[in-house]
């Protein structure tokens, strides 16, 4: 129960998982340290996903809330959640609930000894589409970036979190989960794997896959590409 642990989840138009995931955070972190904070990032949420926010912290009165006043993408909210965490660990997951706080204890249990312990999915609870482009990307990611996880799409990570906050992030969209395995990789090769469970969407729908966010994130993964091959 020592070692510190922040714990770090973006919403965005999740109003209706805001509840379930900031009361299994707080629950599930409590069991495993004495030293936990929770921060939420509402990323320009449009519904009532702040005033969800903003009740939860009635309960939970150290709740750390982050506002973006305009969406800034996945990108810009993990970037907020990472500049926000203070203890030694640091977790996060998506405010979507697609990933369960149950499974954080068995990531904790393997932190010895490594720098990042990093789940993949088991399986995933998506339509037929998302899967099959799920799989593409991955392939197609793993094979261009050498990343060297299984998941790079999966964000359920536990990580050392003055290795985490010393890393130059700069991606806004969800390019970010590359930048962000691959700079984790180049200042530690202390890496640790674990498979975790992918649930349905409780609430809303993913922005993910729109001519935007998908040509943001091909353009950005363009930039890194050139960024890492310049370094080598």
């Amino acid at each position: 129960m020592n070692d510190s642990l922040s714990i770090f989840m973006p919403f965005y138009n999740d109003a209706g998982t805001v509840k379930k995931m900031i009361s299994e955070a707080y629950y599930y972190g409590g069991k495993l340290t004495n030293d936990l904070e929770v921060v939420a990032v509402n990323d320009g949420s449009t519904d009532h996903t702040l005033k969800e926010l903003k009740q939860m912290r009635k309960q939970f009165p150290a709740l750390k809330i982050v506002f973006h006043k305009k969406n800034r993408g996945y990108g810009g909210a993990l970037r907020s959640g990472i500049s926000n965490t203070t203890k030694k660990w640091v977790f996060y997951t998506d405010g979507d609930a697609q990933y369960h706080f149950d499974e954080l204890e068995k990531l904790w249990l393997m932190r010895n000894d490594c720098d990042v312990v990093n789940g993949y999915k088991l399986h995933r609870s998506d339509n037929l589409v998302r899967k099959v482009v799920g799989s593409l990307y991955s392939r197609v990611v793993k094979s261009i970036f050498k990343t060297p996880i299984t998941d790079v799409d999966c964000d359920f990570r536990l990580i050392n979190g003055s290795v985490l906050r010393s890393l130059d992030l700069k991606c806004s969209s969800g390019a970010i989960t590359v930048e962000l395995v691959k700079k984790l990789y180049s200042k530690t090769k202390k890496f640790k794997e674990i498979g975790v469970n992918h649930y349905s969407r409780e609430y809303g729908r993913s922005t993910f896959f729109t001519p935007v966010n998908i040509f943001s994130t091909v353009k950005e993964e363009i930039s890194l590409l050139k960024e890492f091959r310049r370094k080598g």
